[in-house]
């Protein structure tokens, strides 16, 4: 009876768990969990829709500490003799 335990009391857990987790992750399979799903995507996929976070796409210019005057020179190299 003891070794009967050690075989059933892992397998009962773990079906608990199994059965715990797939309830809570399935996917709905009502109707209207279908159309909201369907318009979602055709939301995304439309060209009206904007992204509410978009990249930057042209380069900031570079400016030194004066300006955007050009290359940093070293210390003591301000003006070129």
């Amino acid at each position: 009876m003891g070794v009967l335990l050690f075989i059933l009391v892992p397998i009962v857990v773990v079906a608990v768990f199994a059965t715990a987790s797939w309830v809570r992750n399935r996917q709905p399979t009502s109707l209207q969990s279908g159309v909201d799903s369907f318009r979602r995507e055709m939301d995304a996929l439309s060209p009206e829709a904007t992204p509410l976070h978009r990249r930057r796409t042209e380069p900031e210019p570079r400016t030194g500490p004066d300006g955007p005057s050009g290359p940093r020179r070293p210390p003591g190299q301000d003006r070129p003799s």
